[in-house]
């Protein structure tokens, strides 16, 4: 799909510009308006574009890698944070313990929500000069880049990041 580390520096560049112009005219390829993508973040225009909304998959499916297919395996309901734990679990991934911001390049997927219900799905993308990037997939929406791995507000649609997983 992308290739992360070449374009790293022009992600970060992206979403600094954004961030300090405060406006989504610097980002090519967001037509989600910005004031629903605003809405849900912590600091508003803190993301940048990295896909095209669309609805051939979801944040799940790219937190796994997958492209391809929508993937939410209950339903119609949010799981809580233990079935997360299980499913993710089969898959390859563990839970780890606390959310610190240590050793970030050992974990790979993030959930957000509360231990009853977790609702999005991200991957850590990287840490340059001491700055973590996330990248999240928001449902039929846009894959974005955020600064932090923890970008959205606790009473918006995500929630806070809750928990993070590293592969077995």
């Amino acid at each position: 799909m992308f290739k992360l580390k070449s374009r790293k520096a022009l992600i970060a560049t992206t979403i600094a510009a954004a961030i300090v112009a405060g406006s989504s005219t610097a980002l090519a390829g967001i037509t989600t308006p910005a004031s629903t993508l605003n809405s849900n973040l912590k600091v508003a225009y803190n993301y940048a574009w990295l896909g095209d909304a669309t609805s051939q998959y979801n944040c799940l499916a790219y937190a796994l890698g997958n492209y391809s297919s929508w993937v939410w395996p209950w339903g119609s309901s949010n799981p809580t944070s233990s079935q997360v734990d299980t499913y993710l679990y089969n898959k390859g991934y563990k839970y780890g313990q606390g959310m610190d911001s240590q050793n970030v390049a050992f974990y790979e997927i993030i959930s957000y929500g509360t231990s009853s219900s977790i609702g999005h799905f991200g991957r850590f993308a990287d840490t340059v000069n001491g700055t973590t990037y996330s990248n999240a997939k928001w449902g039929q929406l846009e894959l974005l880049q955020h600064q932090g791995w923890s970008p959205y507000t606790s009473n918006g649609v995500y929630g806070d990041a809750y928990r993070k997983y590293a592969k077995q």
